[in-house]
């Protein structure tokens, strides 16, 4: 009985976590959609140059049936037919996702026959125009913003781990002896791993043959240069943060989890930087092992932007627990092929690269530029938002909270008499001053205010109609 339980708890965790991707609710709509995530991957291998509109077709008409479906399950009276718990694959969810498909199939149809660029006054609005520049913006854009959505992942686990270390935050010098050895593990490890893949990679770039160029090899050489720069200067801020913490008295192994953690995110897409070079320069052909590798991370990561704008989105009608899983589903679509678009080119975009060594050497410079810069500015925020530092910056909420925290200290103290000072002075005082620019004691007063003269109204007219039956039994 407890195993049962248990074993619940696990999934119920996992759906909430996955928005229910893996439930018996949507595994139909989780095969169709990995179904078609491996087709377009397999189509875009291709060498035929007239292949690239077929894909642009098949992808967008899969991703608008994703967001009928998506827009069909907003309202909950459509649940029993789309996500029936029954079973896993039962006709109700074939005929749904049948339906859908046929609209997209219909309205993308109409719009590729008759919505060229040559075809409409607005030749923006084109398919051939509109449709592959969306793409390419969604694949480079979020490539560039991912790491903004992985570290939800990294500073959760980052924190779980300093909760569990850091047991006493009283015990300063124990703390910071825990903290002194993380630090040193975490600059260690990234010292190691870059020189496991020094002398592990070392023979992948050396020329085959004696007289085959050696650019790859200096390129390897000074890539390995460039990155222990990199841990040079990321160390050192993690050094200086960590001393930092130490003179606020709160020292901690936080940082130092979350600097292992982003460090191995830098490193795989550094050296895929780097081994792209390697296939482009000497034409190895397609490694599938890595493009395979991308993808996995691309839906986990995009997995990982639902769930960390879970709470915000559920705040509109449009997104609930139930359809979010749709949205994701067509977004990778739309991101996988606009890559495919870069390489085979669609409408009247042609193709820039000639392989996808060439877009992962691109796309991982500007990816590993990005996630240095934003590490370097988010491991000093996140800090002080934790109040692990000192704050340089409070946010307005922060500074209302500082402000009460006062009042009241000074209240206990006996330095402030609360009766000459009450709450509506003290919430106007804020107001003045642009600190509670919700008005929230003003908001409060007009309802009270509402409700006693809607009681007062109603008090009224019963009094009148007791006279009126009082003058009636006269």
């Amino acid at each position: 009985m407890n195993a049962e339980i248990k074993k619940t708890d696990v999934k119920g965790k996992i759906d909430d976590f996955f928005h229910k991707i893996f439930s018996p609710n949507h595994l139909i709509y989780t095969v169709v959609f990995f179904l078609v995530i491996i087709t377009i991957t397999l189509l875009s291998f291709s060498p035929s140059p007239n292949l690239g509109n077929a894909i642009l077709f098949f992808a967008t008409t899969f991703s608008l049936a994703f967001i009928i479906l998506m827009i069909i399950g907003i309202f909950p009276q459509s649940h029993p037919y789309l996500l029936s718990s029954e079973k896993k694959f039962e006709p109700k969810k074939i005929v749904s996702l049948a339906i859908s498909l046929g609209i997209s199939l219909i309205i993308t149809l109409i719009y590729f026959l008759l919505g060229s660029s040559t075809q409409l006054p607005i030749q923006f609005l084109g398919w051939d125009f509109i449709l592959p520049s969306l793409f390419i913006i969604i694949y480079i854009g979020w490539n560039l913003i991912q790491i903004f959505f992985l570290r939800i992942l990294f500073e959760d686990l980052a924190k779980r781990s300093n909760d569990k270390i850091i047991l006493n935050e009283s015990k300063l010098k124990s703390n910071e002896y825990k903290g002194i050895i993380f630090l040193i593990i975490s600059i260690t490890v990234t010292i190691l791993i870059q020189l496991g893949t020094f002398f592990g990679f070392l023979p992948f770039f050396e020329p085959l043959n004696p007289s085959d160029p050696i650019d790859s090899l200096y390129w390897f050489y000074g890539w390995n240069i460039a990155m222990y720069l990199i841990i040079f200067l990321i160390s050192w801020r993690l050094i200086t943060l960590f001393i930092k913490s130490v003179k606020n008295e709160t020292p901690n192994v936080f940082l130092s989890i979350f600097h292992i953690l982003i460090w191995f995110y830098i490193w795989y897409k550094s050296f895929s930087f780097i081994y792209s070079f390697r296939t482009a320069v000497q034409n190895l052909g397609i490694d599938i092992f890595r493009v395979v590798i991308d993808i996995l991370l691309m839906i986990f990561t995009a997995i990982l932007v639902l769930k960390g704008l879970g709470d915000k989105l559920y705040r509109f009608k449009i997104f609930n627990q139930n359809n979010i899983s749709f949205f994701l589903f067509a977004f990778t679509i739309l991101y996988i092929e606009g890559q495919v678009i870069m390489i085979l080119g669609a409408g009247s975009i042609s193709g820039s690269y000639t392989s996808r060594s060439q877009i992962n050497l691109v796309n991982n410079f500007l990816i590993l530029f990005v996630t240095i810069i934003f590490y370097w500015w988010y491991s000093e925020y996140i800090l002080e938002r934790k109040g692990l530092i000192f704050k340089k910056y409070f946010k307005n909420d922060e500074v209302i909270g500082i402000v009460k925290d006062f009042k009241l200290y000074l209240e206990n103290s006996g330095a402030l008499n609360s009766n000459k000072i009450s709450e509506w002075e003290f919430e106007n005082f804020l107001t003045k001053k642009k600190l509670s620019s919700k008005g929230t004691y003003a908001k409060e007063k007009t309802e009270i205010t509402s409700r006693n003269n809607h009681l007062f109204s109603n008090n009224e007219e019963s009094y009148k109609e007791k006279e009126l039956n009082d003058l009636d039994l006269d």
